[in-house]
């Protein structure tokens, strides 16, 4: 027998909660010293290597335990929806960004060059609504069919103890 004490569930899930709080604290951090590095002080990769391995090995470590928890990760009936609008939303805050950060650093004016500059806007927005749609499908797709698995595991241990 273990010699644990017994907690109470209000205690534990503060306790989940607190943690949970501070893993969205240190993600978000992570995340903002990225940029800042990137954008703001113009830092080489290796200076910010370390907070993108971290960034990513985290967020691979919430998504596959999620998934094999069984977890849904698109909590809607639209959740198909979900992932075509977060990967439009997602594309079009990029282009943005991104066209504001090459108008400050190279200086180029917008009026000059619409043209070349709603090119460059396009061929961004595109790129990365299709990237950013394909991993959100992919996940989408690996936590339906592992949800279904587990369905499928309950359902049989649901037959198997009747008569």
């Amino acid at each position: 027998m273990r010699k644990g004490k017994i907690q109470d569930e209000r205690i534990l899930n503060q306790r989940r909660q607190i943690g949970n709080d501070a893993f969205q604290i240190l993600f978000w951090a992570l995340l903002l010293s990225i940029l800042i590095q990137l954008y703001l002080f113009g830092a080489a990769f290796a200076q910010y290597a370390v907070e993108f391995i971290l960034l990513l090995g985290i967020s691979g470590y919430v998504i596959i335990r999620n998934i094999i928890a069984g977890n849904d990760l698109f909590e809607s009936e639209y959740s198909q929806k979900q992932v075509v609008v977060k990967s439009l939303v997602t594309g079009l805050l990029v282009a943005a960004v991104n066209t504001m950060l090459n108008y400050i650093k190279f200086r180029i004016p917008l009026k000059g060059n619409v043209l070349n500059s709603l090119f460059i806007l396009g061929i961004t927005f595109l790129s990365v609504s299709v990237l950013v749609f394909a991993v959100l499908e992919s996940i989408y797709l690996f936590n339906k069919k592992r949800q279904k698995q587990i369905e499928s595991m309950l359902d049989k241990e649901d037959g198997d103890g009747q008569f």
